[in-house]
Parts: C-alpha cells; sequence; structure tokens
C-alpha cells in the first residue's frame, strides 16, 4: 500500500494544487464558476487535475537533480506573480507570468520525456541546439512585446492581437515539431486561413460584440489543436508499429542466420565421419550437401518461397541421410498437397525433421524409423514428423534450432500455428499446423 501511494502520490497533489489555486483565481475574480453546472465543474476539475498531476510527477521525476529546485521556483514565481498582478491591475505582469507558467510546464514535461523515454538529459540536449534555444527565447520575447503593444492600443478584445497570436502558436508549433509540421502543413495552413478568414468577415459583419461574443470567437481558433492531437497520435502509433515489424525483421534475418550454422555444424560432422571410414559414398554427400547448401543461401534469405521448392529441399536432405546411414533406415515421406504455389518461409520444417535423425535414427543400431507426413487440408499446412529413439540415449537438453524455431513462428504467425509434441513408448512425434 505504501508503495502504491509513493508510485502515485503524484495525484493527490496535483488536485490538491488545483484545488488552491481555483480558489485563489475565484479569490481575484479571475474566473467564476457556476454552481448550477456542476457536472462541467466536475469534469473540467478532473481533466486540469490529471493534467496538473502530470507536471507534479514529471517535476517529481528531478527531484534529485538541482535542476528540480529552478522548477519550483519558476512554477511558484509565475502563479504568485500572476495571482498578485490581477488586483494590482498589472496586466504585462499577468500575461509575462502566465506565459512563464506554461512555458515552464511544457519544459518539465518535455525534460521528463526526454529522461524517460530518450534516455538523455535535457540540458545536454539544449546545449547541443543553441540556435533551437535561442528561437524559442526570441519568440517568448515576441510574445511579451506582443501583449505590451496591445496593452497600450487599449482596444478591448482586440482582432488584431487574436491573428498575431494564431500566427504566434503556428511557427511555435513549427519550431517544436518541425516533421509533423512538414508533414501536415497544407492541412494546418488551410485550417488556419479559412479559422482568419472567417473572423475577420464575422468582426467586419458584427461592429457591437460582447466580451463572451469575443471569447468564443477566440476559442474557434482552438478548434484543429484536438485534430492535431489525434494526428501526432496516429503517428506515434504508426511509428511504434513499424518500429515493432523492423525489430521482427531483424530478428527473423537473425533467426534465419542462426539456423543455418546449426544444420552444417551437423551435416559437416556426419561428412567427416565418412571421410574418416573412406567411404565411396563421401563424394555424393558432397554433391548433395551443395545443392542444400545452395538452397539455405539464396533461398533461405528471402521472406518467402512456394512449398514445392520447400518439399525439394527436404527430399535432398533425407536423401542425404539415406546416403549417410549404412544400416537400414524406414524412412517415408508422404506428400498431400492439393494447392500449388503456396507461400511460406524458408527452412521451417528442417529443425523437426533434423532432430528426427538426430535424436532418434542416430541413437539407435536397429529398427530406426522416420516417417514424414506435409499436406495442406482445410486451408491449413500440416507437418507431421515420427521417430523412434533410444530412452536412454535421449538428450533431454532442448536445442538451440528448436528454440529458434518457435521464435520465428511466434513472430511470423503469432497466434496462427500450433506446434505439438507428443512421446508414447520411445515413439516421439511432432506436429506443426499453420493457419494459411
Amino acid at each position: 500500500m505504501i508503495q502504491f501511494l509513493k508510485k502515485y502520490r503524484a495525484i493527490p497533489y496535483g488536485f490538491i494544487i488545483l484545488f488552491v489555486l481555483v480558489k485563489a483565481l475565484e479569490y481575484i475574480d479571475f474566473i467564476r464558476l457556476d454552481p448550477k453546472e456542476t457536472l462541467v465543474n466536475i469534469i473540467g476539475f478532473i481533466f486540469w487535475g490529471l493534467i496538473v498531476s502530470a507536471i507534479i510527477n514529471a517535476m517529481l521525476f528531478h527531484k534529485k537533480e538541482r535542476v528540480f529546485y529552478w522548477m519550483v521556483a519558476s512554477w511558484a514565481v509565475s502563479l504568485l506573480g500572476f495571482i498578485f498582478g490581477k488586483p494590482m491591475e498589472y496586466k504585462i505582469v499577468m500575461i509575462t507570468c502566465a506565459f512563464l507558467f506554461f512555458i515552464t510546464s511544457v519544459y518539465i514535461l518535455w525534460s521528463w520525456y526526454m529522461q524517460r523515454y530518450k534516455k538523455r538529459s535535457s540540458e545536454t540536449f539544449l546545449r547541443e541546439r543553441k540556435l533551437f534555444l535561442i528561437k524559442l527565447i526570441l519568440l517568448s520575447i515576441v510574445f511579451i512585446i506582443m501583449f505590451v503593444v496591445d496593452h497600450l492600443m487599449n482596444i478591448p478584445d482586440n482582432p488584431i492581437t487574436f491573428v498575431l497570436l494564431t500566427l504566434f502558436w503556428i511557427v511555435v508549433f513549427y519550431i517544436l515539431a518541425p516533421k509533423f509540421f512538414q508533414k501536415y502543413r497544407l492541412l494546418i495552413i488551410v485550417l488556419y486561413a479559412s479559422l482568419l478568414i472567417f473572423f475577420w468577415l464575422f468582426i467586419l459583419s458584427f461592429d457591437k460584440r460582447t466580451h463572451e461574443q469575443n471569447m468564443d470567437l477566440f476559442l474557434v481558433f482552438l478548434f484543429p489543436v484536438p485534430l492535431f492531437i489525434i494526428l501526432w497520435m496516429y503517428d506515434q502509433w504508426k511509428w511504434f508499429q513499424n518500429l515493432k515489424a523492423d525489430k521482427a525483421k531483424a530478428e527473423l534475418a537473425l533467426l534465419r542466420q542462426q539456423v543455418n550454422p546449426h544444420f552444417f555444424f551437423n551435416t559437416l560432422n556426419n561428412l567427416y565421419g565418412l571421410a574418416k571410414r573412406k567411404s565411396d559414398l563421401a563424394p555424393e554427400l558432397i554433391l548433395k550437401l551443395s545443392e542444400i547448401m545452395r538452397y539455405v543461401i539464396y533461398k533461405g534469405k528471402e521472406t518467402e518461397v512456394t512449398i514445392e521448392e520447400e518439399i525439394e529441399y527436404l527430399e535432398n536432405y533425407i536423401e542425404l541421410q539415406e546416403i549417410r546411414h549404412h544400416q537400414k533406415v524406414d524412412i517415408q515421406f508422404t506428400k498431400n498437397i492439393m494447392q500449388n504455389g503456396i507461400m511460406l518461409p524458408p527452412l521451417l520444417f528442417i529443425i523437426l525433421l533434423e532432430n528426427a535423425f538426430k535424436h532418434g535414427v542416430d541413437s539407435l543400431m536397429y529398427d530406426a524409423y522416420v516417417h514424414v507426413n506435409l499436406e495442406i487440408v482445410d486451408n491449413k499446412i500440416i507437418f507431421e514428423v515420427s521417430n523412434n529413439y533410444d530412452a536412454s540415449a535421449l538428450n533431454q537438453t532442448q536445442g538451440i534450432g528448436l528454440e529458434n524455431l518457435k521464435k520465428r513462428l511466434n513472430i511470423i504467425y503469432d497466434h496462427s500455428y500450433t506446434l505439438d509434441f507428443n512421446i508414447e513408448e520411445e515413439i516421439f512425434s511432432a506436429c506443426l499446423t499453420i493457419n494459411i
């Protein structure tokens, strides 16, 4: 319970701070809450409470760093300056403090994101991008000057200020998210150009407007913000999916590279045994091995091959094993393929077949057998291998080949496959079923 409270302590802190802040803003008559709008007030309080909690959580993330005290000081000074500036009617002070509060909050969240997910210090990042920082400082100065000019013009709800503010935030958006802005620049420009045209037509059509009407008109400019947030979240989701896909491709490439040495290691051991006995079968084995190597090297790196190519590869492997074993081995390979041209990843079945010889035939002196069945039934590829073995010679340790096969199947087919094993009376069976 204590660990839970420590982990989520930012939530009660956030709501307490928001409650105090709301009461302070009500006291200086900056905001007025309608007691009749209970549901709206509750929803608004929860929403802004979570926002403040997120900022507090990001701030507490830096509590062991020197920058933490600068964050707290900047937050406190900007809030107090805004609250005390209202009764003294220091509009410029209020605007400056509000802007400082906003910039500090954004920096706190951004710094937390950089260290939590990018594993980089925000200070180091800013030092590396001095030009970026200079642009932000200049924009901040322009923002304050813009409100100073608005204050000196003394025009209530100055429409020029609305337009300049819109352009200002578009430029800020461009600086903070240049790639996103470049991608959707046409949409952003068209949206805000349309809103500006609507804004000027409105103020030209209605000479006399109330403050509430002007504020409602200003809120229209916030309309595209949820759209941009959704687009940004979609881009992040798409980037994450692409990252997962690239990771899966990299893992598959690595697993395929591990399959090849595993197979060649066993085959070269077989060849060594024949060469040591000076067997006449060694040249034929080398020729068959070269055919298998050609398939593994050229086809093994492809994403998919036809099932006919995979069958031919398995047949070559079986022929190689027939050459290798001097004792008679009952090897049967039955196929029931009603559809031609079905695509599947290369080297998918060889591990199960190879294990049947390695752990079955190689452990027996007499009456060894390997029965293989490959068929396509009801849009399913079914590959079955059964073999007998000597239980006393069985190695219980699972090899890297079978482990890699499972990883490949998980990456490629996810839940669209089953791989079952059965041991009964010294007979081992493996069945791989793939939905196509």
